[in-house]
């Protein structure tokens, strides 16, 4: 198994290594201004619980590898900043559904583990 070490944002800091097998990865999102960390990470099983961690979001998804953007779409109104970009594991996707019978304007990616996340139409290549 692919196993890759980050540098766990705690409060208070602390040096904290998280290793992760790169093949539980669900998605990756760069971290909300309130969070600490500058990177999410969402793992098979984990439910609402994130690994956040103090390396860049390019650096988390360079290390990971084969991830597919897509933008997040958001029920309520989306952040000040927009629709967050999400870097999804296409491994772990059980399927994906568009919102029908309304109109098509986001789809459902449902993961192997039960979780799920909605992004905005078009799908990107690679799902």
């Amino acid at each position: 198994m692919p196993f890759i070490s980050f540098n766990k944002a705690t409060d208070p800091t602390a040096p904290d290594d998280l290793r992760i097998n790169t093949t539980a990865v669900l998605y990756v999102e760069a971290s909300r201004p309130d969070l600490l960390g500058q990177t999410t990470i969402h793992m098979l099983g984990q439910g609402s619980t994130v690994n956040a961690v103090t390396e860049t979001i390019g650096t988390v998804v360079s290390e990971i590898g084969s991830l597919v953007a897509a933008k997040r779409h958001y029920l309520a109104p989306p952040p000040d900043d927009g629709a967050s970009t999400v870097y999804i594991a296409p491994w772990n996707v059980s399927h994906i559904r568009p919102n029908l019978p309304l109109a098509q304007d986001f789809w459902y990616i449902k993961f192997v583990d039960g979780s799920e996340l909605r992004i905005v139409d078009p799908l990107p290549e690679g799902l």
